[in-house]
């Protein structure tokens, strides 16, 4: 009996899931209205990594339509209606994308940080466990003022998934709603804004127009702490000093009112009143206390740190008025997006020279001198924390001999500059030291020596 002839079946296993990486789909929302002078770089910034650009229009007069239009954005026509959540709403119903970036056309990311957003994007769509709980993303907001520079910065929240849920609520000021779990936190990002420069306002009207969406919504509610401390920002933005006393008088009732006021608000608020009053003798108590409560609801903020510690050192408290100064350093070096600072950022010399002079007062050589070398390469013309450097060098343990001190002023000042000369010789004159006076002395010419003297050799 012939064998049967049996082949082997192999059977071919079944290629093994592999889990592809789910792209970015992120739609650009913005709602304006005459910004010709900004559209364009509000557009560029995501032209290479959005899926679409929506802008929708609420009402302009000027090229700005024309401008999106050329630069491929989806253009939509919105009746304003005095209502930013209804025309940014109406913004994100036309978007199709996954994730939802809104910025404003005065606010920008830079190219740089607009590649790390994508990326960022990818994890959290690739993460199981971030793709589920994260539906927003936190991140600087930087605000910059006429000359680029930094001058406050706060968190946003701008980017966020595009679900039903998540929507703006609120006529002005207005905030998103059912974010659901913490938001995803990217400080390596930045978000730029111009807007709140004084130029800004000044061209755009923006807190004219403000103030009258404000007064309505304090109609509504009179005792809202939030809708008070927005009206007095937006009378302090107009610039006019006689705005002040109503500034004040409605920071004033927000804080006394006991409501929950929001941080950044609130922060605004105890930085007008601090600052104000920071130098006014008669109102040290008062202001001290004003310090002391910011500084204690705001211990990371650096400009309530410093405000605190000038006014314990105004009214003689030097040695906590070091430690002050010096935890606000050390919060500037930390460089903490929490960390919101207005004054201190704007004059960080302020801080150094207050460090100097405590440092004199408490016997503190070694600061004097740090803190005074930076105040001092930044503007060698700070006559006072020059004597107190100088004194320094003949402190115990630091005692350093003439010649050498003479060296070191050398290489900060010019000694074939008179203004350089005289400045020193102030200096060292206040001092005492009677050797480098000496010193100085033998850089003067001739005719220098007259005029010093007035003619008495």
């Amino acid at each position: 009996m012939a064998k049967k002839n049996h082949k082997r079946q192999y059977h071919r296993a079944p290629p093994p899931k592999v889990n592809m990486p789910k792209p970015v789909r992120l739609s650009q929302c913005m709602i304006v209205k005459n910004e010709e002078k900004n559209i364009e770089k509000a557009l560029s910034w995501a032209k290479g990594i959005a899926i679409e650009q929506i802008v929708v229009d609420t009402g302009s007069t000027d090229r700005t339509v024309e401008i999106a239009e050329s630069m491929g954005a989806k253009v939509y026509h919105f009746e304003w209606i005095n209502d930013f959540s209804a025309a940014k709403n109406y913004a994100i119903d036309q978007a199709k994308g996954d994730w939802i970036a809104f910025l404003d056309a005065d606010e920008y990311f830079t190219d740089e940080d607009a590649k790390k957003l994508v990326g960022i994007l990818k994890n959290i769509n690739n993460d199981p466990n971030f793709s589920k709980l994260k539906t927003a993303i936190s991140c600087p907001w930087v605000q910059l003022d006429d000359n680029g520079q930094p001058f406050q910065i706060h968190s946003q929240m701008r980017i966020f998934k595009n679900t039903p849920e998540i929507r703006y609520e609120g006529s002005i000021h207005e905030t998103l709603t059912n974010l659901g779990a913490e938001a995803f936190k990217a400080p390596e990002l930045s978000i730029m804004h111009t807007g709140y420069s004084m130029t800004s306002f000044a061209e755009t009207g923006k807190s004219e127009r403000n103030i009258e969406m404000i007064k309505v919504e304090l109609e509504k509610d009179p005792e809202n702490a939030d809708m008070k401390c927005y009206y007095a920002d937006a009378l302090y933005a107009l610039g006019d000093p006689e705005n002040n006393a109503a500034v004040e008088f409605l920071y004033r009732e927000a804080l006394a009112s006991g409501q929950h006021v929001m941080k950044a608000l609130k922060m605004n608020a105890y930085n007008y009143l601090c600052a104000t009053y920071l130098d006014d003798v008669e109102k040290h108590e008062e202001n001290l206390a004003m310090c002391r409560r910011a500084y204690e609801e705001f211990p990371d903020s650096p400009d309530f740190c410093y405000y605190y510690g000038r006014r314990l050192y105004i009214g003689g408290d030097i040695k906590t008025a070091f430690e002050k100064f010096s935890e606000c350093e050390s919060i500037l070096k930390q460089d903490s997006i929490d960390s919101r600072a207005e004054f201190i950022i704007k004059n960080p010399m302020t801080l150094f020279i207050l460090m100097v002079l405590a440092a004199d007062k408490l016997g503190k050589p070694a600061e004097v001198i740090r803190c005074a070398t930076l105040v001092l390469k930044d503007d060698k013309y700070q006559q006072s924390v020059l004597a107190p450097y100088i004194s320094a060098f003949n402190q115990p343990g630091y005692e350093t001999p003439a010649d050498e001190i003479f060296s070191l002023l050398g290489k900060i000042y010019d000694f074939n500059n008179t203004k350089d000369k005289l400045t020193v010789l102030q200096a060292v004159k206040n001092v005492g030291s009677a050797e480098i006076v000496q010193m100085v002395l033998t850089t003067f010419s001739k005719d220098e020596l007259d005029w010093l003297t007035g003619g008495q050799g």
